[in-house]
């Protein structure tokens, strides 16, 4: 029997994600990671430096923001307060040598990992091109990390005619990954499901003092939301929303026996599925006993009682209703009961019509 649409679907996204994060083949030079406030790139970033040391790559981590250095990492540049100039020379001299003519296929595989492009973004927009571009080369991946919820603050005056820097990086970009909650992803999923408004979290909640939203399913959600956006060199797009969970993550071993979770290598291998076949997004599957029995106890929300109370109940069930006589076998069948009251206007001739 031929795989379903949906299957085959899974199947090459799930593969292409892989590919993605094992930077194999040169499947992305430049890829962007757009996150927010409420969920950080830090899960996806360890993944790619987790699968580049098992591919033996150099990991160089060029840090604006980050303190403490990362594990795993081959080299570290302190790029704060420094020249663009300067970074840009201090990041060559420790990559390998780009491929010549004498040496057509790179000597060894580099990946360059920016924490963040805000300074870049920042001070030298007009020049983040052209700084960027300089290490993209055969044998070079480059990650970087856009902070979408922060404010860009410039010291000159912009060119109005100029494009934002996340336009640009947007063009640039031949991956993209947008990192979102898992939590906050459940939560709209379950009001849209309620015929509900959904939430708003953060500060798209509006009330001061509130930066980050509340997470209220607690520790049964791990993971992460990753929206994907690979484009291949024809320009034509691939978009999907996956998940991207840790080992730990408790997620039902059916899904891989089912080929809709893929686990990452090592020990510690991450576990990866599409968000609608998350355990906690997926839709009920159509005669689920539990679902509906819930769905049955469940009252309807409303600013008043809509139940009935045992005496409202009792008297419910005891009264009788006209059409119980004429079911009971008298001698008169179907003949309709009426009493004449007092204000029935009786007129013969209108009747008889």
């Amino acid at each position: 029997m031929a795989p379903s649409a949906i299957a085959q679907r899974r199947t090459h996204n799930l593969l292409l994600f892989q590919k993605l994060l094992n930077l194999r083949d040169g499947a992305s030079p430049f890829t962007l990671l757009l996150d927010t406030l409420e969920e950080s790139s830090q899960p996806v970033i360890r993944e790619f430096v987790t699968r580049a040391k098992i591919a033996k790559s150099k990991v160089i981590y060029v840090s604006f923001q980050t303190l403490k250095s990362p594990a795993q990492v081959d080299v570290v540049i302190r790029a704060h307060g420094k020249p663009l100039a300067a970074l840009k020379q201090e990041i060559l001299t420790h990559l390998p040598p780009p491929p010549s003519a004498a040496v057509p296929s790179p000597s060894a595989k580099a990946i360059v990992i920016i924490d963040t492009l805000y300074p870049l973004a920042a001070s030298a927009s007009s020049s983040l091109p052209s700084f960027l571009s300089s290490f993209l080369f055969p044998g070079i991946s480059l990650i970087a990390t856009y902070h979408l919820d922060i404010p860009l603050t410039t010291q000159k005056l912009p060119n109005p005619y100029a494009p934002s820097p996340l336009t640009t990086l947007s063009y640039l970009a031949t991956s993209i990954l947008r990192i979102s909650s898992l939590d906050h992803a459940v939560q709209e999923k379950r009001a849209r499901d309620r015929s509900l408004p959904e939430p708003t979290f953060g500060l798209h909640e509006g009330r001061d003092g509130v930066i980050i939203g509340r997470k209220s399913l607690g520790e049964e959600v791990q993971g992460v939301v990753v929206e994907m956006e690979i484009r291949r060199k024809s320009g034509r797009g691939v978009r999907e929303v996956l998940v991207l969970a840790p080992s730990s993550a408790s997620l039902p071993s059916s899904l891989e026996a089912g080929g809709k979770m893929r686990v990452g290598p090592g020990a510690a291998g991450s576990k990866i599925c599409l968000l609608d076949d998350h355990p906690l997004y997926a839709a009920p599957e159509v005669g689920d006993g539990q679902g509906a029995m819930d769905d049955e106890d469940e009252e309807p929300e409303s600013t008043f009682s809509l139940g009935l109370t045992e005496k409202q109940k009792k008297d419910r069930e005891g009264v009788v209703l006209p059409y119980f006589d004429a079911q009971s076998g008298g001698g008169d069948g179907g003949r309709i009961l009426y009493e004449m009251g007092r204000e029935d206007d009786w007129d013969p001739e209108e009747d008889e019509i």
